[in-house]
């Protein structure tokens, strides 16, 4: 149990220090062939994502510390401006938490399993970004270096890498972005801390455009 404590404790700071990552495409399997450099800036491309107002996608994460697995996550998500829903399904040591979060104008709301109803919760729960806003972090990131293009599941990409916001030197995030619609085939996000080496491997699938209902947000 308190293997578990501490482990959920420190994925739990991992992600409030990293909610940069959003975004989505069919599941991706990096290749080796590298592409001609893009005729398009960074910026031209990111800007892409910006104009997706309602988005759904799936995101797997597997968390590794010093090359052992501590954590799989399944994330569905839906965002339609100004909503945004969270399904996240963890498992660790073979135990599974399921955790649901809507995002709404008046706050965010999570759903509590004992009273079978959504209850309105403190701002401590942050939910993840849009890719719109993940965008726009992106682009005011001082420490990005565009290091190549690379084709993912036959998909162009952009592969950078960075410092994400609020990090120390000793973390770095590689991401590749869709040339097309601006938003990431998968990231690699690494944390070195004394001999304890973090790494939170993301890969997103299912991604979808169509317009999501509006009783998708609903708290009811």
């Amino acid at each position: 149990m308190e293997k578990q404590k501490m482990i959920f404790g420190l994925i739990a700071t991992l992600v409030c220090s990293f909610l940069m990552i959003s975004g989505c495409t069919q599941q991706n399997s990096p290749s080796n062939q590298t592409n001609p450099p893009s005729t398009e800036s960074l910026r031209q491309i990111l800007a892409k994502a910006e104009i997706n107002e309602s988005v759904y996608y799936e995101l797997e994460i597997s968390t590794t510390m010093s090359g052992v697995l501590v954590q799989n996550s399944t994330i569905k998500i839906w965002q339609k401006t100004p909503y945004l829903k969270e399904e996240m399904s963890s498992t660790i040591d073979n135990i599974t938490t399921i955790d649901t979060i809507i995002k709404r104008p008046e706050g965010v709301y999570r759903y509590d399993s004992i009273q079978n109803r959504y209850e309105l919760v403190p701002a401590i729960i942050i939910p993840r970004l849009s890719t719109g806003d993940t965008a726009k972090d992106l682009l005011n990131n001082q420490t990005i270096t565009t290091i190549g293009t690379e084709t993912i599941d036959g998909k162009t990409a952009t592969v950078i890498q960075y410092t994400p916001s609020q990090a120390g030197n000793s973390t770095t995030m590689k991401m590749w972005i869709w040339n097309e619609k601006g938003v990431p085939l998968k990231a690699l996000y690494t944390m070195a801390s004394g001999e304890t080496t973090i790494t939170m491997d993301y890969d997103y699938s299912n991604y979808s455009f169509l317009d999501i209902p509006d009783s998708i947000f609903s708290v009811e």
